[in-house]
Parts: C-alpha cells; structure tokens; sequence
C-alpha cells in the first residue's frame, strides 16, 4: 500500500526555475534602470535648463555692460529690495528647478503679438552686436536664443513682436528666472529659438532678467531640447554594451554556481531518498560533492537514515526467525500434548505428566511475547529527556542494587529506556547466582558490576548477539 504524503499537493517552483528567475532579474536590473530614467528622472532635463541658466548668465552680462554703455534714460522694471540684493550680491548661483514629474508641460510657445511702437535705440543697437554671437554660439551648443527688451519684444524679428504673454518671459521681466516645459511645434522651425536637436516631445524654456542699475532691462529667452534616452543610449553605447556583458557573465556565472551547489545535490539527495524508500538501501547513489554546508549534513543525515533502515530490517528479521523458533518448541509441545490427550488409552501417569506440561509451555510462549513486547516498546519509544539514575532502579528481591555516584545524578537515557535496560541486566546478574548489582555512571560510561557467577570466557564474543543464551534448558531467551 502506498504511502499517503501529508505534504499539500500544490504549484511549487523548482530549484531551476528559482535559478532562472534570479539570473533574468539580474539582466533586466539595468534595462529596468534605464526604463526607470525615461520615465521619471530629471536628470536630462535639469543638466538642459542648468546649461541654458548659464548660457544666459553670459548673454546677460554682455547685454548689459552693452546697454549701459549707450546714452539714455533708465526703462525698465524697477527691482524690489529683496530682488535687488539677490542680483547685488557677488555670488547669485542659480540652480536648475524643473521636474517633469510636476511641472506641466505647457503648449507650444506662442508666435508673438505685433507692436506699432518703435523700440528704444539701445536695444536696436544690441540686436546687431549679439545676433551674430549667438548665431556663432548656436553652432556648438545647440541651443535657441532670443534677446527681449524691457518690455518683452523680440529683438531677432525686423518687426520685433512681443512675447509678454509668456508666462516665463513674464516671470523674468519682474527680475526672477522664469522657466518651463512646453511641447515642440513645427512652428519652431521659424523661429531663432530654434535648435538643432529635436528628438523630445518638449523643450526647456528658460527666461534669464538682463539687470541694468536696479531694473530689469531686457531679458535672454533661451530654449532647448533636452538629451533623450535614446540619444544617451547611443552616446553611452560602449560603457552600457559593457554593463550588459558584465550582468550576463555575472548571472550566467552566479546560475551555474547555483546550479551546482544546490540544484544538483538536491535532485542527488531526492534521488537517494527514493532509493532508500524503496529499501534499496545498500543501491543508494553516493554524491560526488554536496554544495553546501546544509545539503552535506543533509546527505548525512540520509546515509544515517538508510543504515539504520538497514539494520532495522535485518534486526527484524533476525527477532522473526528467533521468535518463530523459540515459540515453535512451546507451541509444538501444546499441540502434541492435546492431540494425545484426546485418546482415551493414554495411561494415566502419562497423561498428568503431559497435563503439567502445558502449563509451563504456556508460559514460555507468555515470557517471550512479554520481552518481545519490552524489546520492541524500548526500540519505538521516543527520545525524550534524561532521567535520574535512581528513577530506573529495578526492585528485585534477592538482589541488593546499589549506586556508587550520587542517586540524583542525570544519565542520557529517558527513564522508560533506563527501567527496561537495568531490570533485564538485573534480572540476569539475579539467574547467574548474583546478590549484589553495584552502578556507577562517570560522566560518559554506565558501570554495571556484579558478584555472580560471571561470564565464561568461551561465551565473550557472543554475549551481545541477539537470542544467545546459556540459560535456555531452565527458560532464558536472550532477549
């Protein structure tokens, strides 16, 4: 009959596919990374608006040392205090601000309202010094650039339409840097905000103040279009094929690594287990390495188990063979003497000497099953704690017992264990003419020591086999 698990039938994922799963997640660690930067990270667009704060830092200082340098009466906004001793300061660092998490990316930049007023002469004296720069600047930073004056119209356009409107270009008419996000448009194209990088949705707006004696004299309206993952992936192509190779070497290394330091010891362990459950036991395979530290105590643990299946089954069949034997004397004697019995012309001496008999067979047969049943009561019993010496005494009368060390003192036996053992040795130190038992327990060995007749030197080697007995004319069983 097969055995019933106990174990719940459930999906359960193999050593292999655990294996797997952490060398695929180990390769998909930097494409997850990447993902994670084009989906949330700043940090493109914040190295794009920090390049076009500086950028405009430059344009704004030459615009104005340009404008004051003209003859003309002061225009512009006039600086608040606070507003005044942040530009007044020698040091101003102005740091990138955008986050695309939850800045808005607002509409394509509108085209600019047209004006009827002419502008001041130190702007339109600007217009032809700093055009050309920034035309020259554009060629290697890639960045659009547009020049406002104090009331936000665009100085690059002949007609010189104002961008007011913006809020950005708002913000930075009132002395502070105004910036944005806003969606690209084919309408940029004809524009000098233009750039020649167009690979994002969006572009970073940035609107710088052009400070002139406490106002705000114009402004530099910069733009660009942010690095994009795809163009980084390129640019970093060399370094990131390089991270690729080194992960899949580390995860192909860190599989096989698991794969021999568990998954084969394991499947070799299941394999022996199997054998041994099949009481095959002297067949089961003998690994050739264990992995670790676990799975070798693990084998151990499996080689124990399968010896001592071993010796429990020839145990087994060694107290079969011996019981059989010794019960088929008794047995047979009963049977013989009831079959005689039922005669009627059996004399009657002979038949009080088989009546008499039965009654000591009969209690044979009763002394064999009951050490039977100690025997194997002692081998099924479970291992429990230690116990006192003097709780496994015996009393037997005729036999004087007597502990050399302290009665209280502790052995490594259950006090199931310890009664069984001492009462059987006592029992045969009481047969063999014994008056006095004395036990003395060391720390690591049992003494027994009796005053009887002691053990014939020819019967030494033999003492421990099991059923051997020198006593079985007068009932002894070896048991």
């Amino acid at each position: 009959m097969p055995l019933v698990s106990r174990i719940r039938k459930r999906w359960r994922p193999t050593i292999a596919f655990v294996v797997a799963g952490v060398c695929v997640t180990l390769v998909s660690v930097p494409v997850l990374a990447l993902l994670a930067v084009q989906r949330t990270s700043n940090q493109f667009i914040r190295e794009t608006e920090q390049s076009l704060i500086q950028q405009s830092a430059i344009y704004a200082a030459l615009y104005a040392d340009m404008f004051q340098a003209a003859p003309g009466q002061p225009i512009g906004t006039l600086l608040n205090d606070t507003r005044n001793a942040f530009w007044a300061d020698d040091f101003h660092p102005i740091s990138a601000r955008l986050n695309v998490r939850v800045d808005p990316v607002l509409d394509p930049r509108p085209d600019g309202t047209p004006v009827n007023t002419s502008l001041d002469p130190r702007h339109a004296m600007l217009v032809e010094r700093l055009v050309p720069i920034a035309r020259g600047a554009t060629k290697t930073n890639l960045s659009g650039v547009a020049f406002l004056d104090h009331e936000g119209r665009l100085l690059n356009e002949p007609d010189a339409p104002s961008l007011a409107q913006v809020t950005e270009v708002q913000v930075a008419l009132q002395g502070d840097v105004g910036r944005a996000l806003r969606l690209r448009s084919n309408a940029f194209e004809l524009h000098p905000l233009s750039s020649i990088s167009r690979d994002t949705t969006f572009r970073v707006f940035v609107a710088y103040p052009v400070i002139g004696k406490d106002r705000v004299v114009g402004a530099i309206y910069m733009s660009r279009t942010p690095l994009d993952l795809g163009k980084f992936l390129y640019q970093e192509r060399v370094d990131i094929l390089t991270v690729f190779c080194a992960m899949f070497v580390a995860a192909s290394v860190i599989g096989w690594v698991l794969t021999r330091l568990i998954s084969r010891p394991t499947k070799g362990l299941r394999d022996a287990a199997r054998v041994v459950a099949d009481g095959q036991t002297d067949a089961a395979p003998v690994l050739r390495h264990y992995g670790l530290r676990e799975l070798a105590s693990l084998g151990e643990s499996v080689e124990h188990m399968a010896a001592t299946l071993t010796q429990r089954s020839k145990d087994i069949t060694i107290y079969t063979d011996h019981v059989t034997h010794e019960l088929k004397s008794p047995v047979t004697a009963i049977i013989g003497a009831a079959e005689l019995l039922h005669g009627n012309n059996m004399p009657a001496p002979d038949r009080d000497t088989l009546v008499g008999n039965t009654p000591e067979d009969a209690q044979r047969m009763n002394l064999l099953l009951s050490q039977l049943r100690d025997m194997t009561g002692m081998r099924a019993a479970p291992v429990g704690e230690p116990g006192r010496l003097d709780d496994m005494l015996p009393d037997l009368p005729g036999l004087q017992i007597t502990i050399e060390t302290s009665q209280s003192e502790t052995v490594p036996l259950t006090v199931e264990h310890g009664r069984i053992i001492l009462l059987h040795l006592a029992q045969n130190a009481l047969a063999h003419n014994a008056a006095n038992l004395r036990i003395t327990w060391d720390g690591c060995r049992l003494t027994l020591a009796d005053d009887g007749d002691g053990i014939d030197p020819r019967d030494l080697d033999r003492v421990l086999e099991p059923f051997f007995t020198t006593r079985r004319e007068t009932g002894g069983t070896g048991m």
